[in-house]
């Protein structure tokens, strides 16, 4: 029985295959990378935005705060109708006011839509906060603000357009607008009232009464303790 040779199997076309798997793996594992890479950088963007809108929305609220003090104080009336005080029409802007709750423009700006451009340029600086080493100054000129008020809730009987208690809402809205997509807005709002007394403010219990030693052994109070009743609120 003559026994026959078997061929020999060559491996043709194997190191092709190989190599182009590791290739595809490689390839793979960069565009994972990428990925990761351009999602944490995203989120990093989308956060600055939001900081720099709420930063926006602050200094609105505080201009606003302030124009809502000194309109309150020359007020004499009872009552005020907001829409003729300011000389400005409700806001019909969707999500700012409704017909049951009329928002009005306080602080109307000079922009696109009557927002206040928050911009920090080279031209709104100092020259000694501008260094001579920087060619490429980075500049702000997305960020910007508008600023609302609002009659509040206590004194609803007279409609939501005529202020009677002195006090008002102010709503702050910061914008930090992106032309390849939607903008990143903060909105902060604060009740202003008007008070004709002086306000005062200090740090630790001193308006209550203790002595700038932060304790109660008052120098400028020597009279002796009383058994008086007091009630606080």
């Amino acid at each position: 029985m003559v026994r026959r040779r078997t061929p020999r199997r060559q491996s043709r076309g194997f190191t092709l295959l190989l190599a182009l798997g590791v290739v595809a793996v490689v390839t793979m594992a960069v565009m994972l990378s990428l990925n990761v890479v351009g999602r944490e950088a995203d989120t990093q963007a989308d956060t600055r935005r939001q900081k720099q809108a709420f930063f926006a929305a602050e200094a609105g609220l505080a201009e606003g705060r302030e124009a809502v003090r000194l309109l309150l104080s020359t007020q004499t009336g009872s009552s005020m109708p907001l829409e003729a005080t300011l000389g400005r029409p409700r806001v019909t802007l969707p999500g700012m006011g409704s017909d049951t709750y009329p928002w009005f423009d306080l602080l109307p700006g000079t922009g696109v839509d009557g927002w206040n451009d928050y911009l920090i340029t080279k031209d709104t600086l100092d020259g000694s906060e501008i260094r001579a080493d920087i060619t490429d100054y980075p500049e702000q000129r997305n960020v910007r603000y508008r600023v609302f008020i609002r009659d509040d809730d206590d004194d609803s009987d007279t409609g939501f357009g005529t202020d009677t208690n002195r006090q008002l809402w102010v709503i702050a809205v910061g914008e930090v607008t992106n032309p390849h997509g939607r903008p990143t807005r903060a909105v902060v709002q604060a009740l202003v009232a008007n008070t004709d007394g002086q306000s005062v403010f200090t740090p630790g219990c001193i308006s209550k009464g203790c002595g700038p030693d932060m304790t109660y052994d008052n120098p400028t109070d020597q009279n002796e303790p009383t058994d008086e009743e007091t009630t606080t609120l």
